[in-house]
């Protein structure tokens, strides 16, 4: 499919953008309302129809913005929790995702040895994590908080999946689950990279000084 490449390029882009520090976002989104603001104030002012109540207007916009988008965050974090906790409190995703664990633990991979009564939970814990995976895309959900919750998981599910997805993807279909493919390629580099970055050393190491001890 040609337009493939691209959906996952643009799925990467946006999943960078929400991975970013949530101050950078926010400062990013403030910055185009404030050069917004400034457009409006010389526009105003070339017309010489700006006064002290349109200036102080155009202010209160800009940190009303700055306010609803800290509300918005707010918003989906808790959204985010509360779609993982599906995953305890739903019977049936609760049951898959113990199932899965114990998979995992094993290193027992997906295949066609699975009983039929089993791949009930590798569907439902899939198609739950696709359907994560949609929203992260989307910027429903508080994208640093679900790989911290359960990025982790979601790849390890994947991996043990890969060989039982390419199988369903000869047959249904090659978009099936590319959504969680993307997420868990991006964790992979958002891992990779917090591993790469350094980490400032304590006050007390620098210099090659002892650490010091209480007492």
């Amino acid at each position: 499919m040609s337009t493939g490449p691209r959906n996952y390029r643009s799925r990467q882009l946006r999943l960078r953008w929400h991975l970013a520090g949530p101050l950078f976002r926010l400062l990013a989104q403030a910055g185009v309302v404030a050069v917004a603001a400034v457009v409006g104030f010389a526009f105003l002012s070339i017309g010489n129809v700006i006064n002290e109540t349109a200036a102080s207007v155009l202010v209160a916009v800009v940190f009303g913005v700055a306010t609803v988008l800290q509300l918005r965050q707010a918003q989906r974090r808790q959204y985010t929790v509360g779609l993982l906790m599906n995953l305890q409190s739903t019977l049936t995703l609760s049951a898959a995702d113990l199932w899965m664990a114990q998979r995992i633990a094993a290193h027992r991979e997906i295949d066609d040895e699975v009983p039929a009564e089993d791949m009930q939970h590798v569907i439902a814990l899939l198609d739950y994590y696709e359907f994560l995976s949609a929203l992260a895309f989307r910027g429903f959900v508080e994208i640093p908080l679900l790989i911290d919750l359960r990025g982790g998981a979601m790849t390890r599910c994947y991996d043990l999946c890969r060989s039982y997805i390419t199988k369903c993807r000869a047959e249904i279909g090659s978009e099936l689950y590319v959504g969680l493919e993307t997420f868990v390629d991006e964790y992979a580099r958002h891992v990779k990279h917090r591993i790469l970055t350094p980490v400032a050393a304590p006050p007390d190491m620098l210099d090659g000084a002892a650490p010091t001890t209480a007492g």
